[in-house]
């Protein structure tokens, strides 16, 4: 079990991060952690003190239950790596990944839910399921009814026509559920700034970025480095609670920080997913 402890400090968080089952995983904790590094001693901090990795998994993927399985009923892990521990938490959401050199980073389930719309919504702080192909309004309340935080991520091609006309009106309505969007770290250097983060802006919603890796092992290396940094208080056996607590109160401030992928990179990618698309379709 994680020791307690509360503390007011800068925290590290990648909003949009999947463990796929192509990733080293200790490969992948070494990376995060050398992006919360470096991020944090580029802003005058010796090193990330808290650091976050909001999980979003698909309706396929059950990597944080692997997590969750592998720690013992002393709250140990068993999995064998060689720098890395895991430590439960009073939480069924959140897990405590431990470096041999006393630095952490909190790891929290959450889903990316696929809406009949064609739009995805990512359920934050949660190890609950939810259901695909429902409409995007509906998707948002039962996410909202479960005690998680909604996020709409920004994906290539998919706010703009019908789809953006569907954002556009979310943003306006004059309900009060929580509704955040986000920012990706694979959104390329030649594409602006999707306007409806101006109007969620103006409507005092928040923009929550994420580096939403891809399925290749090169891009395991990633997450981390995409993100945002806030100051607030973390208890260390509540962490999902806490960090919920901070995201929705409306005086916190978030200072995004990283940068937009390379126009080369991008396009390699996209070929590259949309080759992984067809061989998924075939299997």
């Amino acid at each position: 079990m994680v020791t307690s402890k509360n503390l007011t400090q800068p925290i590290w968080a990648d909003a949009h991060v999947h463990i796929y089952d192509c990733y080293d995983l200790e490969q992948f904790l070494n990376a995060a952690l050398k992006n919360f590094n470096t991020t944090a001693q580029n802003s005058g901090y010796s090193q990330a003190e808290t650091a976050l990795l909001f999980l979003t998994e698909t309706s396929k993927d059950h990597y944080f239950q692997k997590l969750i399985q592998s720690i013992q009923s002393d709250g140990n892990s068993n999995l064998m790596l060689k720098d890395w521990s895991f430590l439960g938490t009073q939480e069924n959401c959140s897990v405590y990944a431990k470096h041999s050199t006393g630095q952490g980073i909190f790891i929290f389930a959450g889903r990316q839910v696929v809406t009949v719309e064609d739009l995805e919504v990512l359920a934050l702080l949660t190890a609950e399921e939810f259901s695909d192909r429902l409409p995007i309004e509906t998707t948002i309340q039962q996410v909202v009814s479960k005690g998680s935080i909604p996020l709409i991520p920004w994906g290539f091609g998919k706010w703009m026509g019908e789809r953006g006309t569907i954002i556009s009106r979310l943003l306006e309505q004059k309900e009060s559920l929580p509704l955040f969007l986000g920012d990706n770290g694979g959104r390329p250097t030649f594409w602006s700034q999707p306007v409806y983060f101006k109007q969620a802006k103006e409507r005092g919603l928040k923009i929550l970025p994420g580096t939403d890796p891809l399925p290749f092992a090169s891009e395991s290396w990633r997450p981390g480095s995409f993100g945002f940094a806030i100051q607030g208080t973390i208890d260390f056996n509540k962490p999902a609670q806490s960090i919920k607590e901070i995201l929705l109160d409306p005086n916190t401030q978030l200072q995004c920080y990283g940068t937009l992928e390379t126009p080369l990179r991008f396009i390699r990618n996209q070929i590259a997913m949309q080759l992984v698309k067809r061989m998924r379709k075939k299997g």
